[in-house]
């Protein structure tokens, strides 16, 4: 049974899902466990052939300095780590939800790349929240995009171009063409594919959480991650038309954190050549 009582309807509302990410589900149920081993996660890699032939394109690179050429999956995994790994699994596996690939789609996922690097920065300077729980909510915060673009891209470019005109906000113009806004679309999907309950319910609530401080203290923390995150990435331009230079310690996550403004402004310096390190060995 779904968490929200209408979860069920918006998937349905959406025609032809995407199907769930088989490879990085299994790669998250494995790096949980205390005792992993190299050949279990090899294993699990080697079910995806373009997953495991971007790992050794990636373990190959300039970035790794490896002296001799990296031949299996297993030494791959050793010389690019766990995290690594996992980052790679859940981009290809959002990557791979897509059914067309433009300009718009590039900026989504380039934002998604931006957002999760950021949330990863934030949740591990900033809060208690796992640092690569909130990497997976920053990754698939807008999947919901995803879904109504796959659903009907000329409606959706329609959305865009209401909202660029300013006749009206984004969520507001979503509801009108596709009775449903983004958060909605991507909570319901993440719910259909069994994500953890604190991903799916960031996802739902990151644009209005300010009420959950309260009543959920975790679901309110890793929102104001996902929001800061979206913040940076509005500064530095990824994902949108322009930089929107914005005072990031007072956007709304960075006040709702509390966040010593030294840390923010470190944060924000190391935040772009990360972003561009992890979006180059994306695209290896």
């Amino acid at each position: 049974m779904s968490m929200f009582l209408d979860f069920e309807s918006i998937t349905k509302s959406m025609g032809e899902l995407p199907a769930s990410p088989i490879v990085a589900t299994k790669l998250l149920e494995l790096l949980r466990k205390p005792d992993l081993k190299i050949k279990e996660l090899s294993s699990a890699v080697s079910l995806d052939p373009v997953i495991s032939a971007r790992l050794l394109r990636i373990a190959n690179s300039a970035y790794y300095q490896q002296m001799k050429q990296v031949g299996t999956v297993d030494r791959a995994i050793i010389v690019v780590g766990e995290e690594a790994l996992k980052n790679l699994a859940l981009e290809y596996s959002l990557r791979s939800t897509r059914k067309t690939y433009g300009m718009v789609e590039r900026k989504l996922w380039e934002n998604s790349i931006g957002c999760a690097v950021a949330c990863r920065m934030l949740a591990d300077r900033l809060t208690d929240i796992d640092k690569n729980e909130a990497y997976l909510a920053g990754l698939q915060h807008h999947i919901g995009k995803v879904v109504m673009i796959n659903r009907d891209k000329d409606l959706y470019l329609k959305v865009l171009q209401i909202v660029e005109s300013g006749k009206g906000q984004l969520r507001d113009v979503e509801r009108g063409l596709f009775a449903y806004s983004h958060e909605m679309v991507g909570a319901a999907l993440l719910d259909h594919w069994n994500y953890p309950r604190m991903i799916v319910e960031i996802t739902l609530h990151h644009h209005e959480f300010e009420k959950l401080r309260i009543e959920k203290e975790e679901i309110f923390t890793g929102c104001a991650i996902v929001s800061m995150a979206s913040d940076f990435c509005r500064h530095f331009g990824i994902g949108y038309a322009e930089e929107e230079k914005i005072d990031l310690n007072l956007c709304r996550g960075a006040l709702a954190l509390e966040a010593n403004p030294m840390v923010v402004d470190e944060l924000a310096e190391k935040f772009y050549p990360e972003f561009i390190r992890e979006r180059n060995l994306f695209l290896s």
